[in-house]
């Protein structure tokens, strides 16, 4: 055996012995006390032992595990409403304005040992990871975000992989590894990382991996891959011009129905949790319409689809505390209304709500009892009004209670209550006057309006 493949062995299997002492659990409070899994009952789903579900609004923190002011980027987060944090364990994001080099083994990146690790930066790390954990926040932990390996660096990296397991592993906070970003041309090595954390990873957390911007999940008939990652780097442009026509002849790669609904649809439709986990950025990727931006994150949400608010204070700004990311200021309460309600229990549905005017999009999720309705509306431009709306239902016999409630604030709008005869009849409601979106709420009520 070269002296190389038997140091890499020997340091394995210390690592494995060290692991078994590594393995407990730290504890945070809730949400994150316990790990997530794929939920065997709602498989669209993450839940942890504590029966807890978690709601992912997620936001780009490329170099969480190096910037100046890491607790003031959290308390940002929480701020926004943001439950989960994208960090890149490897990589050099925006070198040439941070300058900053993530870097997880021994040597340099010009001249690595893959052998051996920086025990300093994994002490960083940890404490980082832990200090999230402490303020609520999650992590989405992807492995390489700059190297590009194939099948014949498999043996050099399990030392690496085994690192993960040893020391990252106790942590509850880390939602889910993620392979690589944006890359699976190397599909031979990321399986092997894969099942490697599979197999090692005593609390089974789910593995993933992303491509660039695409029309639906990538690679999901991959054996390991337990998510539905997409990403939609694309824009807001144009967004206020002058009508539907002229929006579907000149933006039909950011329209919002489309495009960015069509995607969300798309990526539900795998019987995983769905997950955007990097959308369009202002400046970059053109997505600087705050409203165009709101509708994207009510639009994937409400088709059973978690999003990311991917921005500029998550990338090179990540130490700017003071900047607001367009749209960032619509999160907080779009996250509140979706942990009110069991949203774990929600299908896409394409009958109980619907729209017959072509100026408006809805997407609409039910519970098979029609127990909870959520139905979000929005105009296809920025600005526009609907006035004297209406939409037509359908429900099974029973009574009904529909909130109409503003997407910005979630102050009630208009309440009223209906009964329906049979999932045969359609009743036609008038929805209250509104510019750029309305969120109904329609649950099942006895005859007295009591849930």
């Amino acid at each position: 055996m070269p002296k190389s493949s038997l140091k890499n062995t020997l340091l394995l299997v210390l690592l494995l012995y060290a692991g078994i002492s590594q393995a407990q659990t730290v504890s945070f409070p809730p949400p994150w006390d316990t790990p997530y899994t794929v939920d065997a009952v709602y498989k669209n789903y993450l839940s942890n032992k504590s029966g807890h579900y978690i709601f992912i609004l997620n936001k780009t923190a490329w170099a969480y595990f190096a910037c100046t002011n890491p607790e003031g980027y959290l308390k940002k987060a929480q701020e926004e409403g943001i439950t989960t944090i994208r960090v890149a364990l490897e990589g050099k994001p925006y070198y040439n304005v941070l300058g900053w080099d993530l870097w997880p083994w021994g040597g340099t990146r010009n001249n690595p040992d893959y052998s051996t690790i920086n025990v300093e930066y994994w002490d960083e790390v940890e404490k980082r990871i832990h200090l999230a954990g402490e303020m609520g926040i999650g992590i989405v932990l992807t492995l390489y975000n700059e190297l590009v390996f194939d099948e014949s660096m498999i043996e050099s990296q399990k030392v690496f992989w085994q690192t993960i397991i040893d020391r990252l592993a106790k942590y509850p906070n880390i939602l889910t590894w993620e392979i690589h970003n944006e890359h699976l041309g190397n599909e031979k090595f990321q399986s092997a990382a894969a099942h490697f954390l599979k197999q090692n990873d005593p609390y089974k957390r789910p593995v993933c991996s992303s491509d660039g911007t695409t029309d639906n999940a990538a690679g999901v008939h991959f054996d390991w891959m337990d998510l539905a990652i997409v990403h939609t780097c694309t824009g807001s442009t144009p967004s206020t011009i002058g009508s539907v026509n002229e929006l579907d002849e000149k933006g039909g790669t950011h329209h919002l129905r489309d495009w960015y609904q069509a995607v969300a649809r798309n990526t539900r439709s795998h019987n995983k949790p769905a997950f955007n986990n990097e959308s369009g950025r202002e400046r970059r990727h053109g997505n600087d319409d705050p409203v165009h931006r709101r509708k994207q994150g009510w639009i994937f949400n409400a088709s059973g689809c978690f999003w990311t608010l991917h921005s500029w204070d998550g990338c090179e700004g990540i130490d700017d505390r003071e900047y607001k990311a367009p749209g960032s200021e619509f999160l907080l309460n779009m996250r509140r209304f979706f942990e009110s309600i069991p949203f774990w229990t929600l299908v896409p549905d394409s009958t109980v709500v619907q729209n017959r005017n072509p100026h408006l999009l809805c997407s609409t999720m039910s519970d098979p009892q029609r127990k909870h309705t959520v139905s979000y509306i929005c105009t296809l431009l920025t600005g526009e009004k609907c006035l004297s709306g209406s939409l037509q239902l359908r429900l099974p016999n029973g009574h009904y209670c529909i909130t109409f409630l503003s997407p910005i604030t979630l102050e009630t709008l208009d309440k009223t209550y209906m009964t329906s005869r049979s999932l045969g009849s359609v009743t036609n409601i008038k929805i209250p006057d509104f510019v750029d979106d309305l969120l109904l709420h329609i649950t099942s009520v006895d005859e007295s309006g009591t849930p």
